[in-house]
């Protein structure tokens, strides 16, 4: 048994267990008597769906906290950098006889500005890679439970067309050189 066996309904369940879940049921359930298609417990399916569907969107949040965490992040060394060009103008303006120190004081600043834009960059990359990681790994499991689905319908589709009902009466016939059985000939 399984820990989604156990309790489905745990947080720690993730998206993707519950869609293997479902490929599992779908893929061992009995065949109906003469035909390709199978039997499945609507409730079950339909459970699974909704837990699914919950666990969606926390997934979704996970990816937005990374990205807010992003921007947070960019906002403080946007004002780390600002306060430390503050300090530089402040310097500057306090040794104005000194040029050289007030140039150090800019390429210094510059130099730790350009740090913290190319980390911001950096990790805005690295948040859009893994929002966009997390998406293709949803597209790739909703595809698989539309391909379930859709194939489902198409069995469900063929079970049921229509059937032409047999004749009532039947001739019983023997062609020549037909051997009847003995039941027949009486």
């Amino acid at each position: 048994m399984t820990r989604f066996d156990q309790d489905p309904e745990r947080q720690d369940v993730a998206l993707s267990g519950i869609l293997d879940r479902m490929e599992e049921i779908v893929s061992s359930a009995k065949a109906m008597p003469l035909s390709a298609s199978v039997l499945v417990s609507r409730d079950e399916m339909l459970y699974l769906i909704s837990l699914a569907k919950d666990r969606f969107p926390a997934e979704m949040r996970e990816a937005q906290w990374i990205i807010k965490e992003k921007a947070e992040y960019l906002d403080r060394v946007s004002l780390e950098a600002q306060e430390i060009m503050d300090q530089a103008r402040n310097r500057a303006e306090a040794m104005v006889s000194k040029q050289e120190v007030v140039r150090q004081a800019q390429a210094s600043a510059n130099r730790i500005v350009m740090m913290a834009r190319e980390d911001a960059a950096r990790l805005r990359f690295d948040a859009e890679d893994y929002a966009d990681q997390k998406l293709a790994e949803f597209e790739i499991a909703l595809s698989r439970v539309m391909k379930a689905i859709k194939a489902g319908r198409e069995k469900l589709a063929h079970t049921m067309a229509p059937v032409d009902p047999l004749p009532l009466e039947v001739e019983v016939g023997f062609g020549e050189g037909e051997i009847p059985f003995d039941q027949d000939l009486s």
